[in-house]
C-alpha cells in the first residue's frame, strides 16, 4: 500500500470516528448541555425546539461518513478536499459537548472555533467542487454540510453571548441586548458572505445553509420577543437579508440552468 492510499484511509477513518464521537458524547452526558445553557439564559438564545436541528445534522453526518468511507470513494478529489475539515468539525463538536457542560466556558468557545472553521471551510470547498461530483454529493453531502455550517455560523455568535453572560461580563439589560444584536448582525453578515461564496455550487447546499441560519434566527425571535425587542427586531432584519441573498443566489442558479451545473454560453 502506497503512502497516498494510507493517507486516504486515515482520512476516511477519522471522519467515521469523528461522526460517531459527536453523536456518542450526548448519549453519555445526557441533557447536560441544555441544563448548563439554561443556567445562563441570554437575550439571544433560541427557543428549545430550535435545537432539534441537531437530529438531521447528526443523521446526515453519519450517512456522509459511511458514504465517504466506501472503497469506491477513497480517491474522490472532492471528498479528499473536505475530509479533514469535516473530521475537525466533528471531533471539535464532540469535545465541545464535554467542555461546555463542565462549565469551561472560555475553552468551549475556543473549541467552537474548530467546529465552525471545519464546517464552513468544508461547506465552501464542497460548493465549489460538487458541481462536477456525483448526484449523491449534491443531494446528500451538500445538504449535510449546509445544515451543519449554517447552524454553527449562527451558534458561534449566539454562543459568544452565552459565554460572556456565564463569565459575568454581561448581566442582562440594555447592554446585553445591544451586544447580542451586534452579534446577530455580524453572524448574519458572515452567513450572507458564506452563501455568496458557495452560490455557484449545488442549490441543495446553500439552501440548506440558509435554512439553518433562518431556523436559528426564527428561534431567537420565538424565544425573545417578549423579553427584548432589540434582538428580536435585529433577528428579523437579518433573516430578511439572508432571504434576499438566497433569492439572488437562486436567480443566478436559474440563469446558469441547474444545481451547480454551468449552463452553455449564451449567444448574443
Amino acid at each position: 500500500m502506497n503512502k497516498g492510499a494510507r493517507v486516504d484511509i486515515a482520512r476516511q477513518v477519522a471522519v467515521i470516528l469523528g461522526a460517531i464521537f459527536q453523536i456518542a458524547v450526548p448519549i453519555f452526558t445526557g441533557p447536560a448541555v441544555g441544563r448548563v445553557s439554561g443556567e445562563n439564559p441570554t437575550l439571544v438564545v433560541p427557543t428549545d425546539y430550535a435545537f432539534v436541528i441537531w437530529t438531521p445534522i447528526f443523521l446526515l453526518a453519519l450517512i456522509y461518513a459511511v458514504y465517504q468511507a466506501l472503497p469506491s470513494n477513497r480517491e474522490s478529489q472532492l471528498l479528499r478536499k473536505i475530509g479533514w475539515f469535516s473530521a475537525l468539525a466533528y471531533f471539535s463538536n464532540g469535545i465541545w459537548e464535554i467542555v461546555f457542560p463542565a462549565r469551561e466556558f472560555v475553552l468551549s468557545q475556543i473549541v467552537f472555533v474548530g467546529i465552525s472553521t471545519g464546517a464552513v471551510v468544508a461547506f465552501v470547498l464542497l460548493q465549489r467542487g460538487a458541481g462536477s461530483g456525483s448526484r449523491f454529493d449534491r443531494w446528500l453531502v451538500a445538504p449535510a454540510f449546509g445544515l451543519l455550517a449554517g447552524w454553527v455560523t449562527a451558534a458561534f455568535f449566539i454562543g459568544l453571548v452565552t459565554v460572556l453572560v456565564a463569565t459575568g461580563v454581561l448581566s442582562g439589560g440594555i447592554g446585553e441586548a445591544i451586544f447580542g444584536a451586534l452579534m446577530l448582525i455580524v453572524g448574519g453578515a458572515v452567513a450572507c458572505a458564506v452563501i455568496l461564496a458557495g452560490r455557484n455550487g449545488p442549490v441543495q447546499g446553500y439552501l440548506a445553509y440558509g435554512g439553518a441560519v433562518l431556523w436559528a434566527l426564527g428561534g431567537v425571535v420565538a424565544n425573545q420577543y417578549q423579553n427584548s425587542l432589540i434582538p428580536s427586531f435585529t433577528s428579523i432584519v437579518c433573516a430578511l437579508l439572508v432571504v434576499a441573498i438566497l433569492f439572488i443566489a437562486l436567480r443566478r442558479s436559474g440563469v446558469r440552468g441547474g444545481a451547480g451545473q454551468p449552463s452553455s454560453p449564451r449567444v448574443a
